[in-house]
């Protein structure tokens, strides 16, 4: 299924949450500072039931180009 969210083109925008919801453990995706900093994904979640720690850039919103305010979030 990621197949078919990723495209093929690499130009084209994809919501990096899509990627994360279909690759961790189901419903366990808890996201950090959701309102700040859109270009940017953080946060934890489980995979195979152990914790894990998320950082993702987010193409969907500014082609996941790292600003101040992400590279803040992410920090």
């Amino acid at each position: 299924s990621l197949n078919t969210i990723i495209p093929e083109n690499p130009n084209q925008p994809y919501d990096i949450r899509e990627v994360i919801e279909h690759v961790i453990d189901e419903n366990s995706f808890m996201e950090v500072h959701k309102n700040f900093a859109d270009n940017i994904v953080v946060g934890f979640a489980r995979l195979a039931g152990r914790s894990i720690g998320i950082v993702a850039n987010q193409p969907a919103v500014l082609a996941g180009v790292l600003d101040i305010h992400a590279s803040t979030k992410a920090a």
